[in-house]
């Protein structure tokens, strides 16, 4: 009996069929993704991106010319213009060089002087160690943002444009610079706490049709959800 093995582009057009039409996902003009890549739903990939080797939460989406690598995003997220995760790291102690041919084998310059890779390139957040950036729910993240890997950004966070995340972002908290540092917190300590409780993001999308009116105001929600 013959087996026949389905290129992995045929695979990947098949799949990208798939979740386009069932899970109403939209791309736009030559993005890059690949079979590791998991959409909830409801989600857009806009153009000149990658998304390769990530999971991405329902109503999330993510705006032209970023590079989304090894990373988890939440759900109902908005990403911005030339956002990248997955930046890997270079020693900066006890080694004389910081050139990958002295550490890694995977040729990044085309050659390497070592037999084994002897550094870890990127900074896991999981024990399989697929995963280097994970992104709350409702986090907003401006254009041109690079996220450092081993970061947690925390649900409702907000990421000014023009950022450097090196450190992890506390839930609802606005961050800016380089490095980013703490602007404000989006809410009172007693407002977060129950944002954190009531986790409207993981409510059906039928909840969430019939509280749309309450979203403008802290205070709707909380009167309407009790």
């Amino acid at each position: 009996m013959r087996t026949w093995l389905i290129p992995n582009n045929v695979k990947l057009f098949i799949k990208r069929f798939i979740i386009k039409h069932k899970f109403n996902v939209s791309f736009g003009k030559n993005v890059n993704v690949n079979l590791n890549s998991f959409f909830e739903g409801m989600n857009y990939i806009g153009n000149n991106s990658e998304f390769i080797s990530s999971k991405i939460g329902i109503g999330s989406y993510i705006a032209n010319n970023s590079i989304i690598k090894n990373s988890k995003i939440g759900r109902f997220c908005a990403i911005g213009d030339n956002v990248r995760t997955c930046l890997g790291l270079h020693p900066t102690k006890d080694f004389v060089s910081i050139h990958p041919a002295f550490f890694s084998t995977k040729k990044q310059a085309g050659f390497t002087f070592v037999p084994h890779d002897i550094f870890e390139e990127h900074k896991y957040i999981d024990d399989g160690k697929t995963i280097v950036v994970e992104i709350g729910n409702d986090v907003w993240i401006g254009n041109n943002v690079l996220i450092m890997d081993g970061v947690k950004i925390g649900d409702g966070a907000v990421i000014a444009a023009g950022a450097i995340v090196t450190k992890d972002v506390d839930p609802y908290t606005v961050i800016g610079g380089v490095p980013a540092r703490i602007i404000k917190k989006r809410f009172s300590e007693n407002q977060i706490d129950y944002l954190l409780r009531l986790k409207w993001w993981n409510k059906d999308i039928s909840w969430i049709k019939r509280n749309v009116k309450n979203f403008n105001n802290f205070d709707n929600i909380k009167a309407n959800n009790n």
